[in-house]
């Protein structure tokens, strides 16, 4: 099966949002007028809902094969596929997937409101520059945009270095259905963030989450240098969006992270959990998705243990211009990164 990774999130408005605070961050703007990359639209919802039969079904399997295996084997997969399903079984749920009302009415919805993705292609493609600035072997042309049901925003399809787009995933924190869903799952604070202008930083967060390697933690401030690197990697490959498109905040929350970063920083030292192996406590309480972090106060931000990598990870490069992109993703001592940071806020 082919590996990809996922990520649960008018062009003026866009554009203000993403540039707003951005000058902290000039250091990393490069001049990629070299560089050659044309992004291409694949609307792959308009050729499912287009389907009027099985057999449509079949050809488009034939049409898709790399996308048609993961939007049945993982994207909507709850809906289509039996413990033993053949292709033929597949694609006779996936008609009656897509020939039910609920669904046809959420395709309309879409399609009003993306149909023309064009406005989010130019800012993808800016973002792919970057990305081959640094990593000249991934080469992302193309995007890939689709329906859902509720469950993937954001794809990274690492075996075409691809991006995916589930619009029904961003039609504006107001939009009627997501109030009817399961609020477990789709609790208010993050509703708040199914909105047009995270299209293109979740995408890049997806190839984030990709390229930087996986690590398992056994004490908070690895897990910070972790989560620091994926974010810190965002600065690189978006220098002119606001941080908090980066760490997927709210309004306000990043200034909070400054003004309280010292405050902070002593909690976590005087409580002993910078260094602290209780594996389900830090996470839970300074890395999860959540309304805030509760240690801190319900005025707080959430993942406030990221927000600490990153600075640490961005004094680090600073104090250290010679080490590489590279050199920082493979390195692995976290905590002698953070001894050669000389982090003290």
């Amino acid at each position: 099966m082919v590996k990809f990774r996922i990520i649960l999130h008018n062009v003026f408005i866009l554009l203000t949002v993403l540039l707003i605070g951005s000058c902290k961050d000039s250091q990393h703007v490069k001049d990629l007028s070299s560089i050659d990359i044309a992004m291409t639209t694949t609307h792959f919802e308009q050729a499912l809902f287009a389907c009027r039969s099985v057999t449509d079904i079949a050809q488009l399997e034939e049409k898709y094969p790399d996308f048609y295996d993961i939007y049945t084997n993982d994207i909507v997969a709850a809906n289509v596929q039996g413990p033993e399903s053949t292709s033929q079984d597949v694609a006779v749920e996936l008609y009656k997937y897509i020939s039910h009302p609920d669904m046809d009415s959420l395709y309309t919805i879409t399609q009003a409101k993306y149909a023309n993705f064009e406005p989010y292609m130019n800012d993808l493609e800016m973002a792919s520059k970057y990305i081959k600035y640094y990593f000249p072997a991934d080469h992302i042309d193309q995007v890939t945009t689709f329906i859902s049901t509720f469950q993937y925003g954001a794809v990274y399809n690492q075996a075409n270095h691809s991006f995916g787009v589930g619009l029904d995933m961003y039609l504006g924190k107001n939009f009627e259905v997501y109030g009817m869903l399961n609020p477990q799952n789709f609790p208010m604070y993050r509703v708040k963030k199914f909105e047009s202008y995270r299209i293109v930083p979740n995408c890049i967060q997806t190839y984030a989450d990709y390229k930087v390697p996986k690590y398992t933690s056994s004490k908070f401030i690895e897990e910070a240098l972790a989560e620091g690197k994926k974010l810190y990697l965002l600065d690189l490959l978006m220098p002119e969006y606001h941080d908090s498109l980066k760490i997927n905040y709210h309004a306000g929350q990043i200034e909070y992270c400054e003004a309280q970063e010292k405050n902070m920083w002593t909690y976590l030292i005087e409580e002993e959990v910078l260094f602290s192996s209780d594996k389900n406590e830090y996470q839970r309480n300074y890395f999860n998705e959540g309304p805030f972090t509760a240690p801190f106060g319900n005025d707080s931000p959430p993942r406030t243990g990221a927000w600490i990598g990153w600075q640490i990870v961005r004094k680090y490069m600073n104090t250290n211009p010679e080490v590489t992109i590279d050199d920082l993703l493979k390195d692995e001592d976290h905590q002698a990164i953070f001894q050669k940071s000389g982090y003290r806020p």
